[in-house]
């Protein structure tokens, strides 16, 4: 079901032309009918009327050409024939759902799911949230009131309707909604399917932590920290479970960045302020006490004692709520660990330093582009464009990161932004938001080659001017 979820068919880019032969399906599940094709020098020409899209052969997992018809067994191509339909079908279902009004409203065992986006998409995510629900049910010991309402998933099938339908302010991709009635409410990115579904992880672990007490909101830390651990969860197709506890490639290159500047944050300093650090050094300590047999059932009696557990002095916090100070959280935390004093404190503290440097190890220009990734979807755009930036020193950048990174630079470095949007193009050619962006930039200076390629765009994806996700922070939003 993995693959289904990022098999986007480049968010429905079908061209349902009946009376053409030439098929093109992608090792991703993507797939293109219609336009007349051909091989050159290890690659497939896709000719479409706008322009000729070349793809290349690594990416193709199957190619049907009319010209090479009579070379391909009858029974392949009809299994090719059935996939076709089955897409289109979903595709023509899926227009039906399009406006919000018209969205598909359904019930899982504990959320009650309406959106807009195409349901074989939805299914894979249903399957995930009930399945991320159990495994967090057991770390925290809780339990929904069976007497509330289930939680509303509300999943807008682009931007434009996310913002205007759930009132989200401009960057936002997701949210929950922490006072009664709660919702989650998000919008689906095609061009990054996995950071949607880390951001909804993200997401629900904020509601979840509600549950272990609706009359308490957790402190930033742990909150922050706990949300990013299960955030980076991952579905095991051939398991069909959902693992918990990855590496965060992205918080764990800005935590190594940090000590690269001789920068090293404390337990204290995690426990007791609310900073920026919590998604990533936050994300870090939650993570060894996770992983060591150790720490990890006080962590456990810490995180839920701080929510229900008499003693724990609890001040209010807004809507009725409560919520732990830093020092009292961080006495309960020492207390829960059986953390005697600052000697021990700093004990621990040696061993988390080290648990980071010799035990978490980094994947180079991924991790780099990953945390770019993700300090762009909190609004750091200072810090993503210089993690960006050494991304593609250390090795280069995907076709995500090259149109991301772009998308920060387009107002104040054209050349280099430019730049970045052709080699998306050339990385993954198949992207219609890639060429429709592309134009956006360029219109201005060359009008009529903007149009071509927005035409383009729109015969790789017919609603790319729906889906654009423009999620640039100007200045003063960094450190």
């Amino acid at each position: 079901m993995h693959k289904r979820i990022t098999r986007l068919i480049a968010a429905l880019c079908l061209l349902a032309s009946p009376g053409a032969a030439d098929t093109l399906l992608t090792k991703d599940g993507r797939i293109v009918d219609g336009p007349q094709m051909e091989r050159v020098d290890g690659a497939i020409v896709i000719h479409f009327e706008n322009g000729d899209v070349t793809v290349p052969e690594e990416m193709v997992q199957e190619v049907f050409i009319e010209a090479e018809l009579a070379e391909i067994p009858k029974n392949r191509r009809r299994k090719i024939e059935r996939q076709i339909k089955e897409k289109r079908k979903q595709i023509e279902e899926a227009s039906g759902h399009a406006k919000w009004r018209d969205r598909y409203n359904e019930e899982t065992a504990n959320f009650n799911w309406q959106y807009t986006i195409p349901k074989h998409i939805a299914l894979g995510l249903q399957m995930r949230f009930e399945a991320y629900y159990k495994v967090f049910a057991k770390e925290w010991k809780l339990k929904r009131d069976k007497r509330k309402p289930k939680l509303p998933v509300n999943f807008y099938r682009d931007s434009e309707q996310f913002h205007r339908t759930s009132g989200a302010g401009g960057g936002t991709l997701a949210y929950f909604r922490f006072v009664e009635p709660y919702d989650l409410n998000a919008c689906y990115d095609r061009v990054d399917p996995r950071g949607t579904e880390m951001v909804l992880y993200h997401e629900l672990s904020h509601y979840l932590q509600t549950l272990i007490n609706e009359k308490f909101t957790m402190p930033h830390w742990p909150g922050e920290g706990i949300a990013e651990y299960f955030g980076g969860a991952l579905w095991n197709e051939e398991k069909k479970k959902l693992e918990i506890g990855l590496i965060q490639q992205g918080r764990l290159t800005e935590v190594k960045g940090d000590i690269d500047n001789g920068i090293f944050v404390s337990i204290r300093e995690t426990v007791t302020k609310d900073a920026y650090s919590d998604y990533t050094w936050g994300w870090a300590l939650v993570h060894f006490f996770m992983t060591r047999p150790e720490y990890k059932k006080g962590f456990q009696r810490y995180v839920v004692g701080l929510a229900r557990q008499k003693g724990v002095k609890r001040i209010p916090y807004a809507f009725g709520l409560t919520t732990v100070a830093g020092e009292e959280s961080l006495r309960y935390l020492m207390q829960c660990l059986k953390i005697k004093n600052d000697k021990q404190l700093a004990e621990v503290q040696r061993e988390f330093y080290t648990y980071i440097e010799e035990e978490l190890q980094l994947e180079g220009a991924l991790g780099l582009e990953k945390a770019a990734l993700a300090a762009r979807r909190v609004g750091k755009s200072i810090r993503a464009k210089r993690l960006f930036s050494e991304a593609e020193e250390a090795g280069g950048l995907s076709a995500l990161g090259c149109y991301q990174y772009a998308q920060l630079v387009r107002h104040k470095d054209r050349g280099l932004a430019k730049k970045l949007y052709q080699r998306a193009i050339v990385l993954d050619p198949l992207v219609g938001t890639f060429y429709y962006e592309y134009a956006r930039l360029i219109e201005k200076d060359d009008k009529q080659e903007a149009e071509r390629y927005k035409a383009l765009a729109k015969e790789l994806d017919p609603e790319v001017d729906t889906w654009v996700i423009d999620l640039t922070f100007d200045a003063g939003d960094d450190d």
